[in-house]
């Protein structure tokens, strides 16, 4: 059975994480509903910030794509390389599922 958890010490938390990671990104893959930037860090495992602004909708909107991009991390942790940070940014609110938006991420770090 695989680790579906996504425990505390896997998130980006705090501000200076996310810019962090923003400053010393060394990929960042741009998809249709989807900007995500990779970086360095210094521990074993793979951390995840995700970012949704108002400009995707009202707070319903956006707790739902964080929602659906929590549960594609989640069901899709091997295809996030160990030792690095992945900042999630939406660009849209139509983001139909998981599955479709897992497919997204999927093929877009396979790519990176």
């Amino acid at each position: 059975m695989s680790d579906e958890r996504f425990p505390k010490a896997e998130r980006l938390r705090k501000r200076r994480e996310f810019k962090s990671a923003d400053t010393h990104k060394t990929a960042r893959v741009v998809t249709p509903n989807l900007i995500i930037l990779r970086a360095p860090n210094t521990l074993d495992h793979v951390r995840i910030g995700i970012t949704v602004s108002k400009k995707i909708g009202k707070s319903v909107d956006r707790n739902r794509v964080k929602r659906l991009l929590r549960e594609a991390y989640r069901k899709n942790k091997g295809v996030f390389k160990p030792g690095n940070d992945y900042v999630l940014i939406a660009r849209s609110p139509r983001i139909i599922g998981a599955s479709a938006i897992a497919q997204e991420i999927v093929k877009a770090l396979g790519s990176a």
